[in-house]
């Protein structure tokens, strides 16, 4: 299945060898051209609530990261297969991010936050409601995600939400897409 340990693995490998490359097909360096391959993908497929979801992933990117892990690309990598999507960065995760106004024990516990509570890493704002978006129509539209920052995890898939943790410490952020609808076992 698309969210099994060793596919995980093997699409860490693949972002990470992109970034070594250097490989703008897939890195967005910037939000203007992550922007024009959101709009692209609309044109092509008139998907517009799946290109917003996309679009509250990739923006966090460029909403809360600041540094990003020497040795790699900045920006969003993007990689957009029929309906699998897969969206990455290396920067400095969601337990960071959300360090200035939530002090999390863990990444899991960062990552649950970030998923349920209204709060944002970009303190004074009182906002925070983008991956609550992701969540709730992922859910009512019966796609899948997998997300992870560090070793802090999100799956949703058949409407169940779940949260863990990966043996896998992974540096930034990293989430799976599947629009399918169909109904995935991890």
């Amino acid at each position: 299945m698309i969210f099994s340990e060793e596919n995980i693995t093997s699409i860490i490998s693949r972002i990470e060898a992109a970034s070594k490359n250097n490989d703008k097909d897939y890195f967005c360096l910037t939000r203007d051209v992550f922007a024009a391959r959101i709009d692209s993908y609309v044109l092509r497929t008139n998907n517009y609530l799946e290109s917003a979801i996309i679009g509250e992933i990739g923006n966090n990117t460029f909403d809360h990261n600041w540094d990003f892990a020497e040795g790699y690309l900045r920006g969003t990598y993007l990689s957009i297969d029929n309906d699998i999507v897969v969206l990455a960065d290396f920067g400095r995760g969601i337990k960071k991010s959300l360090e200035v106004v939530y002090k999390a024990k863990t990444d899991e516990e960062a990552v649950k936050v970030a998923f349920t509570e209204h709060i944002s890493g970009r303190t004074p704002e009182k906002r925070g409601n983008g991956l609550k978006f992701v969540l709730d129509n992922v859910k009512k539209n019966n796609w899948s995600l997998y997300f992870q920052s560090g070793t802090g995890c999100c799956e949703i898939c058949d409407g169940t939400v779940t949260f863990k943790s990966s043996k896998v410490d992974i540096v930034g952020c990293l989430a799976i897409l599947d629009f399918s609808g169909e109904k995935n076992e991890s």
